[in-house]
């Protein structure tokens, strides 16, 4: 982390204090927690991912049958092995992908927009706080209370991201131990 970073973090975090103090208070997520959280997911809601999350969940979702991507795998990638695992592993993963398109498709239905135009990582999360579309009914907030939870407005993506803390263990008081495993739920990455 770069001091420059840091610094945006420690703006974020004055700009948005009512929200994370809010957040505190019902949740018990701090605010540093909130924030950090933010930065590695999208760098404080700058890059929100540079790919439609229709169209990447989408060709997920068609992408079932080991034959259909072997063209674009490494020649070495396969062998005999791994190959039988290789293709449960893409049904499986198409299957999935089928219930995010699902998910984001109500997601957009619900919302008004167009689900064409929303942005998504690279397996499709969406919004400032990067959630898969079926995580979104489960654990989205409406903290601006416009009858909508849009992962695109901070204040509901926050919340939405301390609902999903607390639902997977986060506590007041509770060991940094702890903590690290229930972040680990949010975010798979050790980085």
């Amino acid at each position: 982390l770069r001091p420059e970073v840091i610094a945006e973090a420690q703006s974020y975090l004055q700009r948005n204090r009512e929200t994370l103090q809010g957040i505190a208070e019902n949740y018990c997520v701090p605010k540093e927690i909130v924030v950090s959280i933010l930065l590695v997911e999208t760098e404080l809601g700058q890059h929100l991912g540079n790919r439609g999350a229709f169209n990447t969940l989408a060709s997920m979702a068609l992408s079932s049958d080991l034959e259909t991507i072997r063209p674009y795998l490494a020649p070495d990638l396969l062998n005999r092995r791994n190959e039988e695992f290789a293709r449960k592993r893409c049904h499986q993963k198409a299957d999935w992908a089928y219930g995010e398109l699902k998910a984001l498709i109500r997601y957009a239905s619900d919302n008004g927009i167009d689900p064409l135009s929303i942005p998504g990582s690279l397996y499709g999360a969406i919004g400032i706080c990067q959630f898969m579309p079926t995580k979104i009914s489960v654990y989205g907030v409406d903290a601006d209370k416009d009858g909508r939870v849009n992962l695109f407005s901070e204040q509901d993506a926050l919340y939405s991201m301390a609902k999903y803390l607390r639902s997977h263990g986060w506590r007041c008081d509770m060991s940094a131990k702890r903590q690290y495993r229930v972040i680990l739920a949010y975010n798979h990455s050790k980085i």
